[in-house]
């Protein structure tokens, strides 16, 4: 069980890794969902935008990173542990950013 999360996690990480280098990278700020029309209605700037990208840049790195220590240990206890942290983490920082980066 502990490979098949660690290769969830790698795999996490690639889809993570791709969409934060498209963002924060290449600048296609489209692939945030509602981005455009809240940029239009003048809610969030492209600071907000840069943000999510080096959010999902940085979650590619831990997923990576545990999801190859994973395969490596074989731990049930510990990829699941590993898994759970990074998801709440991700979506901790996505929150703290989405209120962050809303304009009232």
């Amino acid at each position: 069980m502990s490979t098949a999360l660690g290769i969830i996690m790698i795999l996490m990480a690639l889809a993570f890794g791709f969409f934060g280098y498209m963002i924060a990278m290449r600048g296609k700020y489209a692939l945030i969902t509602n981005y455009v029309m809240e940029k239009h209605a003048g809610k969030v700037d492209s600071r907000y935008a840069q943000r999510v990208g080096w959010i999902e840049i940085f979650a590619a790195v831990y997923f990576l990173i545990f999801g190859i220590l994973a395969l490596c240990i074989q731990s049930n206890s510990f990829a699941w542990t590993v898994l759970i942290i990074g998801i709440v983490l991700l979506a901790a920082a996505a929150l703290l950013n989405l209120f962050l980066g809303k304009k009232l």
